[in-house]
Formats: structure tokens, C-alpha cells, sequence
């Protein structure tokens, strides 16, 4: 696919309720996929995610190959290597030029401090055939992401004498790591966990996982778009009013928006309040769900309220360094993002600029600045969109359903 143009179709008029189905959680699924797999279960994965990250760590797994190519897909790169150290394979992982250069040696080298041998070299990550790995304590202060303690987490029970990882109680996007810990328990796993503590007995799975809850991160751009547009009243399947996915608190923000979130058997209603009163200013804590930062920024920048945002310093580490894509993407619309310090940045309320000419969208490789950006488009802004395909990472049919909306799209 090229370049697309979206551009809003003011004849359009829609009564009733719109419904969206959305791809499984890719976070839950890359989660189940390991444990199903550890315990060679044939159980078939309900609403599995969809998204280019799940679909590249289903072939590294199936694969046959030395050489496996990750992509852009960090979750796949860090959760392969403690699964293929603990098979004891000779693997070369590789991907995309910016792959390698998101934060992966504290994993290695608690891997290696296990009994692993992986070596990191320029574009490479060399998996090494070794013995088996034996438990002990592992430590990560300050680690730059919850992945490398779920990546340990989820081979663990198969780690002989289990493991016991100590982390700190800071740490940013731990939602993920109750997500992981979860799931472990529900099928089979042991593990004491205390605050910043947790203790893995040897073990097995003994139950698989056959039903993926839809993503979170992916329905906050349908509630993006929902707030931006004349719909009254949108349904979006199979998200659980007690999930496991940290970023369902995207309910309580949008509801500073004058939107009602009802569940029904496992279908989110979202409805307009006719009359409500929206804040001047938000201060807004990202820490434990981090990818959120896209789409409540667009929020707040289309709406016109300031901003205020911190636990932020993981997103230097995504695809791009997400605050700097943002920050000079909203710039073309008339948009001031200060950054404040490392972790945090401040949205002033400034007025947006509708040009007759349109708006060129630059990607920086990332999928969140597009999926957050595109919504813009209910708002009149006439929108040119390199590399769009960028989507797929995380949410494919994401143009699909933003026309549901009255999204017109040129290719």
C-alpha cells in the first residue's frame, strides 16, 4: 500500500448503534502463545491477535530456520530469548535496524548469569546451544521495561529449582507483570508474590488457554475516534470490565470526556452524555500503561486541554522515541508539546490550524503515531499518511473501521 489521504465526508449521517469486533489482546496473546507452547498444548487460540507482533512470534516458534528475522517486534525478540536458551538452541535472532536497538542486555545477561550464552553483536542476537539453565536470584533495578521480568517469568516453572526475581518497586508498566503473573497462575504455575518480589516453583503448565480477551490499546482509537466524531453510540466486543490489561483504565480518562462505558456480557457500550462539563487541564500518570500516551494526547490536543503527563521515560525506547515523533508530528497541526524532563511532558492548549492543504503524517516507524493521529480527520483536518502499512504492527484493519466513522480513504 502507498501513501492514503483521509478526509472526512461531511454528508455523512449514520442512525443507530455502530459495532466493532476487535483482534484479540496482543500482550495476552503473545503471553499465551509461550505457555501454550512450553506445555505442547493443541489447543486452539480463540481471537488470537491479529497483528503483525503475534504473527512473528507464531513463525520464530514454528520455524525450522537458524536465522529467524523479528522484525520491529521487541515483546517477540525479548520473550524468544529466555524460551530458546531454555531449549538450548542455536539461534540467530534478528530484525529491523531499530530492533537491536531497543534495551535487551540486562535480560541477556541475567539469562547468561542462569546458565544461558547469548552474545549481542551489531544487528545480531547470537543464541548459543549451552546447558540447562538453573535457577537463582535475578535483580533488575530500574529496568527500562516490564518485559525482560516477563520473559524470565514465563519459562520460569521450567527452570530447574524455579526462580526467584527481585525488582523495583518503581517500576514502570508493572500492570504487564501482574498480566504475566496471572496468567501463569491460571494455568497451573506456582509463585509467591510479594510487593517487589517474586518466587517461581519448578514446575509445569498444567491448563491452557483457548479465548483471547480484544486489545485495549486498540479500542482507545476506536474511543478516540468515537469522541471526535457525531456518533452517539458505539459497541465494542469482547472487552471484560475486569481485565487483565492494564490499559482498560482508558475507560476511566475518556470518561473526563462526557463518555459512559456499560459492559454487557463481555460487549463494551459507549454512549455521549447529552450535557457534561470537560476539564481545562489533565494531570495524567503513564507509568503503568505507557502506550496510552498517544491516543489520550490527541485526545486532549483535538479537544483543547492541557495536558499534563508523566511516567514517560520508557517511551524513548518504542519503535521511535515516541514523545519526540508526537511532539513533531502535533506540530503541524499547531500543537505545543514542552518536554518537561526525561519523564515527563506538558500539552498547551493552543488553537489548531485547519489548511486547506493537506496534513503529511510522518510515521517515524511507529505504529501508536498513526493509529493516535488518524482520528484527526473527523475533525476536518485533510490528512496525508506515509507508510501506513505501519498499522499492522499492532492493529491491521484500524483504517477499516475508522470509515465506519465517515472516514473517507484515497490511495
Amino acid at each position: 500500500m502507498g501513501d492514503v489521504n483521509l478526509f472526512f465526508n461531511k454528508s455523512f449521517f449514520h442512525k443507530g448503534i455502530l459495532e466493532f469486533e476487535l483482534s484479540g489482546s496482543k500482550s495476552l496473546s503473545q503471553r499465551v502463545i509461550i505457555i501454550n507452547y512450553l506445555q505442547k498444548s493443541t489447543c486452539e487460540i480463540k481471537n488470537l491477535s491479529n497483528s503483525e507482533d503475534t504473527l512473528v512470534l507464531l513463525k520464530a516458534l514454528s520455524s525450522k530456520e537458524n536465522i529467524i528475522n523479528l522484525k520491529q517486534s521487541g515483546s517477540a525478540m525479548r520473550f524468544l530469548i529466555s524460551l530458546f536458551a531454555y531449549e538450548k538452541r542455536s539461534i540467530i535472532l534478528e530484525g529491523d535496524e531499530s530492533l537491536l536497538k531497543r534495551p535487551v542486555s540486562s535480560l541477556i545477561n541475567s539469562v547468561n548469569m542462569l546458565g544461558g550464552n547469548i552474545l549481542k553483536n551489531n544487528n545480531r542476537i547470537l543464541i548459543k546451544q549451552s546447558g540447562s539453565l538453573i535457577g537463582k536470584k535475578v535483580s533488575f533495578d530500574a529496568s527500562p521495561t516490564s518485559q525482560f521480568i516477563s520473559s524470565l517469568l514465563l519459562i520460569s516453572p521450567y527452570i530447574k529449582n524455579g526462580i526467584d526475581i527481585m525488582f523495583d518497586s518503581n517500576i514502570y508498566s508493572k500492570s504487564y507483570i501482574d498480566m504475566t503473573t496471572s496468567l501463569m497462575k491460571q494455568c497451573g504455575a506456582k509463585l509467591k508474590i510479594n510487593k517487589n518480589q517474586i518466587r517461581v516453583f519448578e514446575s509445569i503448565y498444567t491448563k491452557s488457554i483457548g479465548f483471547i480477551e480484544s486489545d485495549w490499546t486498540s479500542a482507545s482509537y476506536l474511543f478516540l475516534a468515537f469522541l471526535f466524531s457525531k456518533i452517539q453510540k458505539i459497541k465494542i466486543k469482547f472487552l471484560s470490565r475486569d481485565s487483565l490489561q492494564g490499559d482498560s483504565v482508558i475507560v476511566d480518562f475518556f470518561s473526563l470526556f462526557g463518555i459512559l462505558s456499560t459492559f454487557d456480557d463481555n460487549v463494551l457500550l459507549l454512549e455521549k452524555q447529552e450535557v457534561f462539563q470537560k476539564p481545562a487541564k489533565i494531570e495524567w500518570n503513564f507509568s503503568d500503561h505507557p502506550d496510552l500516551f498517544p491516543s489520550i494526547l490527541v485526545a486532549c490536543f483535538g479537544s483543547g486541554v492541557e495536558l499534563l503527563a508523566y511516567g514517560l521515560s520508557t517511551l524513548r525506547h518504542k519503535e521511535s522515541n515516541r514523545i519526540i515523533s508526537m511532539k513533531n508530528e502535533l506540530l503541524k497541526f499547531n500543537g505545543l508539546l514542552e518536554i518537561k524532563t526525561e519523564d515527563s511532558v506538558c500539552l498547551k492548549r493552543s488553537n489548531m490550524v485547519l489548511d486547506s492543504q493537506s496534513i503529511r503524517i510522518n510515521p517515524h516507524k511507529d505504529h501508536r503515531v498513526v493509529l493516535s493521529l488518524a482520528p484527526l480527520s473527523l475533525l476536518g483536518f485533510d490528512l496525508k499518511i506515509n507508510n501506513p502499512t505501519v498499522i499492522n504492527k499492532s492493529y491491521p484493519n484500524f483504517f477499516n473501521d475508522l470509515t465506519k466513522f465517515g472516514v473517507l480513504i484515497d490511495q
